[in-house]
């Protein structure tokens, strides 16, 4: 429920005109009978993560510490889920970070891919305090030690540095494309012009050669600033022409920001087997 829908519904059943701050303590309160304590619930990582392993064989449950032996960040990914991946998926993978806006903030890091049915399939996740290099660098090393190697892998992300550094180090021998939604997204914001954008997503999207240089000649004439900026964002991470990889368009979405959307709000089934 939202805040507002709070505010408007003691309005109209009580006749109570209550503030923004008090709305939000109201919910917190809430989730916190129907939940328990944040506090409460770091204290049972370590407990949940040794049932998760031995109830879902192949599972792994990373819990780092700090000096004072406080939870730092933990890494997560479900056996279920990394059997599936190597047994039956294509050998993509989506990384990316959230920003978490609870009590305790922090950054999600989210490793997905995409099935069949054109669905998210999640295949990892950790938590840290922040979205820094070392931690990248630590979520992707663990990433590799549950996959094992794999030849000819290939990652989709943001153009974030961090990442970039993170994916060459631990998995250089790896293709690494850039998500094409949020390479439009920059551009948008870089030129303030969505027509430069809508132009670069179908050169991106082309399967032919001949369309792909079509679409390039009328970005140069639009906005020859745009035009140097995807040249030097290199076409082989971004063009289905110049990539290897014929990529499915649908896998360049959002996708880590909604499988956290997923896990910020729990299917209805899961209510009702709270409540048996």
């Amino acid at each position: 429920m939202r805040l507002k829908d709070i505010i408007a519904d003691m309005k109209s059943m009580y006749g109570i005109q209550i503030i923004y701050s008090k709305a939000h303590t109201a919910i917190d309160y809430a989730l916190s009978l129907t939940y328990g304590m944040h506090e409460e619930t770091f204290q049972l990582l370590p407990s949940f993560g040794y049932v998760l392993e031995q109830k879902n064989l192949g599972t792994i449950f990373d819990l780092q510490y700090d000096e004072d032996d406080k939870f730092l960040y933990f890494f997560m990914p479900i056996g279920a889920s990394l059997r599936g991946f190597r047994k039956c998926m294509r050998l993509v993978i989506v990384i990316d970070g959230t920003h978490l806006k609870g009590r305790f903030r922090g950054t999600m890091f989210v490793a997905t891919t995409q099935d069949e049915n054109e669905q998210v399939y999640p295949i990892a996740f950790g938590y840290g305090d922040s979205e820094n290099n070392l931690l990248w660098e630590w979520f992707l090393d663990c990433l590799k030690g549950a996959l094992c190697h794999i030849d000819e892998l290939v990652f989709i992300s943001d153009r974030h540095a961090i990442i970039e550094v993170g994916i060459s180090k631990v998995f250089p021998y790896t293709t690494h494309t850039i998500c094409c939604w949020h390479f439009a997204e920059n551009i948008k914001k870089r030129f303030h012009r969505k027509d430069v954008a809508e132009i670069m997503d179908k050169a991106a999207r082309a399967y032919i050669e001949f369309k792909y240089n079509r679409y390039m000649e009328e970005l140069r004439n639009l906005h020859q600033n745009a035009y140097d900026y995807v040249i030097d964002a290199g076409p082989h991470k971004w063009s289905r022409v110049h990539c290897h990889w014929a990529l499915n368009p649908q896998q360049r979405a959002q996708i880590p920001h909604y499988h956290w959307s997923c896990l910020s709000n729990p299917h209805p089934l899961y209510h009702c087997s709270r409540q048996r």
